[in-house]
């Protein structure tokens, strides 16, 4: 892999917004059925709704069909003093035919790295693996959400909320399920050692705007709550 000057626009993946405004109450920043305007979208036929997985962001920069760069957020990945497991998990992407740097064109490809090591590997793997956010828009579609939002379509902002809050309840996660993890999934089971989602990433079909939400976003979640893990790892470091 190259090192030379940038010639493709390096951009960091932006942080995703709940489409639901978030209180604090009872101590704990949760959604509450207010409905942000911009992302009224989530309730039209125009939203794909994408299993959310629960690594860290990273992108890969394509020039000429090669790998020239990896960045982790904005951060370029130093093959001599990053962990390993970056380029083990854009390796395995490509070998399991999940990514061909061949057929891209020149740009920054993003997606989420899973495994060991990151954010308590929940997916229980034993390499890491970089999952391209295409190719989870093309395998792992909720695809019961343009159904669940024509069954809604007429009730209130409070009444869809309290649907879509009864749904993450018991949502499982698709890339999971995959992987062979099985259980039950209700309001009481935690994100960590069972089959439940994270959450669900939407997009928007026409405009390529998204949103997200996650299961520690509801009042009723218990479990560890998304940068625990994160902060877990850097009082390790500090102390």
């Amino acid at each position: 892999m190259e090192n030379n000057k940038e010639t493709v626009e390096i951009k960091d993946f932006p942080k995703l917004q709940s489409p639901f405004e978030r209180e604090d109450v009872k101590g704990k920043h949760v959604c509450v059925p207010k409905l942000k305007e911009e992302y009224a979208w989530i309730f039209s036929k125009d939203c794909l709704a994408v299993d959310k997985l629960d690594g860290t962001n990273v992108s890969v920069v394509i020039e000429d069909g090669k790998i020239k760069n990896i960045f982790n957020r904005c951060n370029k990945i130093d093959i001599w003093k990053s962990s390993k497991w970056f380029y083990d998990g854009v390796r395995n992407s490509i070998e399991l035919e999940n990514f061909n740097p061949d057929m891209c064109n020149d740009g920054q490809y993003f997606g989420e790295l899973i495994g060991p090591e990151i954010q308590g590997n929940p997916y229980g793997l034993k390499e890491a693996r970089w999952v391209p956010f295409d190719y989870l828009k093309k395998k792992y579609v909720y695809k019961f959400w343009n159904s669940f939002v024509e069954e809604i379509k007429d009730l209130s902002v409070e009444e869809k909320f309290e649907k879509v809050s009864d749904l993450f309840k018991g949502l499982w996660s698709i890339y999971k399920r995959q992987r062979g993890i099985t259980g039950e999934v209700n309001e009481t089971t935690s994100f960590e050692n069972s089959m439940a989602a994270e959450g669900i990433v939407f997009y928007n079909l026409k405009t390529g705007e998204m949103c997200k939400l996650r299961r520690d976003m509801f009042d009723w979640y218990k479990g560890r709550v998304h940068g625990e893990e994160k902060v877990k790892e850097l009082i390790k470091e500090l102390v």
